[in-house]
């Protein structure tokens, strides 16, 4: 639920449920850029549709599907299916893909954008239809021959309507945290850059689903007089705020969580056409009657 915006001055009644524990969310100690596991791991009790704790796929179902994939995957999106892959807070808004124990792909699976376009172009071929220019050019090659004139991704997440879809390149798959990459056309021919890493990605994206998907209670500001008072009252050092994240990526939404007060606060910094922002996170207080 957005509680307030940053379209105008905040009222006093907004304030008053973003400080509402000033004192001790003052004394309390802070956490500071939280990994993607760490925000999940906070936010799925909070905010998930079982309110329980996040839980992981089984190392079984991972290994297996390295095992068949014939390749391992990379330790930063590893972990996250390790620690955090049944998480509900992954299937609201975009959902994510998950392995396959034979690494069979589509429904829900991870699975190569060449999949999708050899699945294309035999349902062309069964209809005796005939593709594009691009299209034609690349199914006259053999399908292991594809790399010479497209890029293979590895796919892991998807827009809700499948408008489009994140991926790895395969020659990244042996980097520990790669950058990540979507369909920027809603054709899998057409790729653009969408994150620097895997960790920027996943924290951008659950943080997405925490502001308009999951029942929490936001608050987001662009004044900077605002942004200091807020941060001071709550007690959060601004200065450790903004220290960069140790993955690629993140600048737009460095963290500071009190698991005290369960509000998290996450600053974006000024980039082009966009003013510095803070977005304030929360649970929904209980009603008392």
């Amino acid at each position: 639920m957005v509680f307030g915006t940053d379209s105008s001055v905040p009222t006093a009644l907004q304030m008053g449920v973003l400080i509402q524990n000033e004192e001790d969310a003052a004394m309390s100690e802070k956490r500071y850029q939280i990994s993607p596991i760490e925000l999940v791991q906070w936010a799925e009790p909070l905010f998930g549709d079982e309110e329980a704790p996040a839980q992981g796929l089984s190392p079984e179902l991972v290994t297996s599907y390295e095992a068949a994939a014939g390749f391992q995957l990379p330790s930063v999106l590893r972990e996250y299916y390790l620690t955090c892959g049944r998480a509900s807070l992954n299937e609201m808004l975009h959902p994510i893909l998950t392995p396959d124990h034979d690494a069979k792909p589509f429904g829900g699976r991870l699975s190569f954008s060449h999949d999708y376009i050899e699945d294309a172009m035999l349902d062309f071929r069964k209809h005796n239809e005939t593709g594009g220019e691009e299209q034609e050019r690349l199914w006259a090659l053999p399908k292991e021959r594809w790399g010479e004139q497209l890029d293979n991704y590895l796919l892991f997440w998807r827009e809700n309507q499948g408008c489009w879809y994140a991926g790895i390149r395969k020659q990244d798959l042996d980097q520990p945290d790669p950058p990540v990459y979507f369909n920027d056309q809603d054709t899998m021919y057409h790729w653009a850059p969408f994150g620097d890493s895997v960790s920027s990605f996943l924290l951008s994206t659950i943080l997405e689903i925490l502001e308009y998907e999951a029942n929490a209670v936001t608050y987001s500001t662009i004044h900077p007089e605002h942004i200091r008072s807020i941060l001071d009252e709550a007690g959060v050092d601004f200065q450790r705020l903004q220290e960069p994240y140790p993955f690629p990526g993140g600048r737009f939404c460095q963290t500071s969580l009190d698991p005290e007060t369960n509000i998290l606060y996450v600053y974006g910094e000024a980039r082009k056409d966009c003013p510095a922002d803070l977005k304030i996170f929360q649970p929904e207080e209980d009603d008392e009657d």
